[in-house]
């Protein structure tokens, strides 16, 4: 993968990755496992494992507000800020991701 201004680039255009029924597609950068999610507003990422009991959100789905539930115990997490829905106090990671003619890129900060 390659590096642009603190970027990692994931994939050279959309087709290029691979989503499951659900939209959700799973991939490892630096050890870390991160969902891409295919939405009506364009890709979202954040991280694969659910804050709550360690969960893999590529498994889950996602819900008509655009939250990622979780297939475990049902929490649910917006996709645009991470806060989980529940009220409960859990934040999922939720990465910058940036689509340009160059690619797909995912900033890891």
């Amino acid at each position: 993968m390659d590096q642009k201004e603190n970027q990692v680039k994931v994939a050279g255009n959309i087709n290029e990755i691979s989503f499951a029924e659900n939209n959700i597609a799973t991939i490892q950068i630096e050890a870390k496992s991160i969902c891409l999610v295919r939405t009506g507003k364009g890709l979202k990422a954040c991280s694969a494992k659910c804050p709550h009991a360690g969960g893999d959100l590529s498994e889950g789905f996602l819900d008509k507000k655009e939250n990622i539930v979780c297939p475990v115990h049902g929490y649910r997490f917006s996709i645009n800020n991470g806060r989980d829905t529940n009220g409960e106090g859990y934040f999922l990671k939720i990465y910058t991701i940036e689509e340009t003619e160059e690619g797909i890129f995912i900033k890891l900060e």
